[in-house]
């Protein structure tokens, strides 16, 4: 590993191809068994992280990442020390595919700045990413995102990935996220991505051929959340409803204040009609039960961790329109 006391692109890159240099020379004076190193890089991952718990959680979900994704992973921290000036350095990570010769090795580049200093980073990212490959920015801080440099870094990615139910103010970032999707910018929301298991579930029994009669005589939705304040995945997951069924009957959010302990934010959801009722209520982790009348069933309901969200938003490189109706009308409703 080097480090750097004056930042240059030039020089991290140096250090990086010294890095593969003795790579392969270690391998070549190692173990006769293996068959190499493979270096791998299909896209620059940028990651916005503050220095700390914020920066392990993002390193965790990263390393997970590489192993379907392997990128040139550049680290861009934000320190709490706001006149520390930037450093970087450079270096590879590396493992062995169980059942495999070769090693698999990935490049990463750190970038670390206090606030005074962070503006500096754009520029530097010109000459850093990997060239004629995507771009993602995934901005896991809510401080880097409302740093003056954030919308700089953003232009310089073919899509930006944020999740908004960690940001102090939510409504904000996703007026944010449908300016920038209305301006033809390829933003995720990971809050968005947490919700497809519940919009699976109830599209699947919108097309139960039983139920289209009932869906038709609809004239109320409830979503029933745990979590105070009202949580944006609630109100998600309306705006998602509201683009389906228009305006012929209220999409309302109720809050259920005993349970407030589960660490999920939307415990059921029912659709009423003048003659029955469906609900879809997750009443413990990992499971929903769907109620019609007398008749219960129960289904897996995944757990979904914050590497697998972030891949999932990675595999979509093209305009969701599904997340961008949503986006917009519940940025305007909050405007």
């Amino acid at each position: 590993m080097t480090s750097v006391a004056v930042v240059r692109p030039e020089k991290l890159l140096k250090d990086l191809a010294a890095e593969w240099t003795q790579l392969g020379k270690a391998e070549s004076e190692g173990d006769s068994r293996s068959a190499g190193v493979l270096r791998a890089v299909t896209m620059t991952m940028l990651v916005g992280v503050e220095a700390g718990e914020d920066e392990r959680l993002a390193l965790d979900a990263l390393s997970q990442l590489m192993h379907e994704h392997p990128a040139r992973a550049i680290i861009l921290r934000l320190v709490a020390n706001e006149a520390e000036a930037l450093s970087g350095r450079a270096y590879a990570t590396c493992w062995m595919p169980f059942g495999r010769r070769s090693q698999i090795c990935c490049e990463q580049i750190e970038l670390s700045a206090g606030a005074n200093s962070f503006s500096e980073i754009p520029r530097l990212l010109r000459g850093l990413v990997a060239p004629d490959l995507p771009v993602v920015f995934w901005c896991r801080s809510a401080k880097v995102f409302a740093h003056a440099s954030f919308e700089a870094i953003a232009e310089l990615a073919d899509k930006v990935i944020l999740d908004s139910r960690a940001h102090p103010d939510p409504d904000t970032t996703v007026r944010a996220i449908d300016a920038q999707l209305r301006a033809g910018h390829l933003v995720g929301d990971i809050t968005w991505t947490r919700l497809t298991r519940w919009r699976q579930t109830i599209s699947a029994a919108f097309e139960r051929a039983d139920c289209r009669a009932f869906f038709d005589s609809l004239t109320r939705v409830e979503i029933s959340y745990t979590h105070q304040p009202e949580p944006i995945a609630a109100r998600y997951l309306r705006a998602w409803l509201q683009s389906i069924l228009g305006a012929r009957f209220p999409v309302v959010l109720t809050h259920l204040p005993d349970a407030e302990s589960c660490s999920w934010q939307i415990r059921q959801v029912t659709f009423i009609s003048p003659s029955s009722q469906l609900s879809i209520e997750r009443p413990e982790k990992g499971m929903a039960e769907i109620h019609v009348a007398d008749f219960h069933s129960r289904a897996h309901f995944e757990s979904i961790n914050e590497a697998e969200l972030v891949r999932d938003e990675i595999s979509i490189l093209g305009r969701d329109p599904v997340f961008a109706k949503a986006a917009h009308l519940l940025s305007l409703s909050h405007s």
